[in-house]
């Protein structure tokens, strides 16, 4: 298929976002997608060549440095934001940069990483385009720990979990950020991106196909009912399909401009419940027992009424977290440390999540 220059596209996309409004706007016919055509060669880094190797990385189970843990996260803020910036304006991005601070990240693997807490519950709706794929990729490391991967692949998978809405620089703000319901043609043009990601990423050559085969598939789904081709099972990256159920659950879980996020508990049942047909029955597994349906300080009600906050959930029992009692059962603020295992407390168990303003509201109800 012929290209054309990177402008092109920029310019194409902003036109149609400009002629939303116009009473003349008409459905983009097959025929004229097919047409939109364009080419981000010039964006691929020069002589960009990254190795990867298959060398373990030492884990750690210490919270001491949880202070650089955060500071990963903000660097891996700056540097999507540098990418993002610079397709926008037309120049190239290197990948090294990207895997070093990736490699960082890979040292620790537990469930109390301050960096994996961060990525829980960091919730900032107006910055949701940097946060989310950050997200994703601190995500998509701690599910390739649990499938066994090799360091190479680990590395692989969380970048193209960082990548893999590259697209979004050349979507119009008014369109990322609008506080009210897409159109059905913003939505149109929302659901280009994976085409423009993959258009993008493809110029960093074959040692990099990966990065460029994820992102075009990371909407797909294994029952084919993705978008933007329907391919259906193992026809998808194993890397897309692993990036996209975790991509669905940072959104659920994340507020978004138009709308507030969901409780983790609610997430979880909601992908288990209408999508267990559209991903990996293996990821769906691992996405309940490594993110939980009760992450570490998210709250949770009891069938004694009390609220506690999850301090420790255990992997082979992920419904039955350790919890430090923050309101009794008389919704009374509990003073003194009450600490309870539900595992060890079997005629305790959750019945709810409790949602942060909840917690709040509570909060300011207590009497003096």
């Amino acid at each position: 298929m012929s290209l054309v220059k990177f402008r092109n596209l920029t310019s194409e996309t902003q036109k149609k976002s400009r002629n939303l409004s116009s009473e003349s706007q008409k459905k983009v016919s097959p025929e004229g997608k097919q047409n939109m055509k364009l080419s981000f060669r010039k964006l691929a880094a020069k002589q960009d060549r990254h190795t990867i190797t298959d060398q373990p990385v030492q884990s750690t189970r210490s919270n001491s440095n949880a202070n650089n843990r955060k500071g990963l996260y903000d660097k891996a803020c700056i540097y999507l934001n540098h990418v993002l910036n610079a397709v926008k304006n037309r120049k190239s991005f290197a990948l090294e940069p990207g895997f070093k601070i990736l490699q960082k990240m890979a040292e620790v693997d537990h469930p109390q990483d301050e960096l994996f807490i961060m990525a829980i519950h960091l919730d900032d709706r107006f910055k949701y385009v940097i946060h989310h794929s950050v997200n994703v990729a601190v995500y998509a490391l701690k599910m390739a720990q649990h499938l066994g991967f090799t360091q190479k692949q680990k590395l692989e998978v969380a970048m193209a979990a960082l990548l893999h809405d590259v697209g979004m620089a050349v979507i119009p703000d008014k369109i990322l950020y609008k506080q009210e319901k897409l159109s059905p043609q913003e939505a149109e043009i929302l659901r280009e991106r994976p085409n423009y990601s993959y258009k993008i990423l493809r110029t960093f050559g074959d040692e990099f196909a990966y990065l460029a085969e994820s992102a075009a598939q990371v909407y797909e789904r294994v029952d084919g009912s993705g978008y933007p081709r329907a391919i259906r099972g193992d026809e998808i990256h194993e890397y897309a399909q692993i990036i996209g159920l975790l991509d669905m659950y940072e959104a659920l879980i994340h507020s978004r401009p138009q709308r507030e996020k969901l409780t983790h508990f609610t997430a979880v049942k909601e992908i288990i419940d209408t999508c267990k047909n559209r991903f990996q029955r293996t990821h769906l597994k691992l996405l309940l027992s490594i993110f939980t349906a009760f992450p570490i300080h998210s709250f949770v009600r009891l069938n004694s009424n009390a609220i506690g906050k999850v301090i420790e959930t255990y992997p082979d029992q992920p419904m039955r977290p350790k919890l430090q009692i923050i309101f009794d059962s008389q919704k009374r603020k509990v003073l003194t440390e009450r600490i309870i295992a539900l595992p060890d407390n079997p005629l305790l168990n959750i019945v709810d999540s409790v949602s942060e303003g909840d917690i709040q509201e509570l909060s300011r109800t207590q009497p003096e």
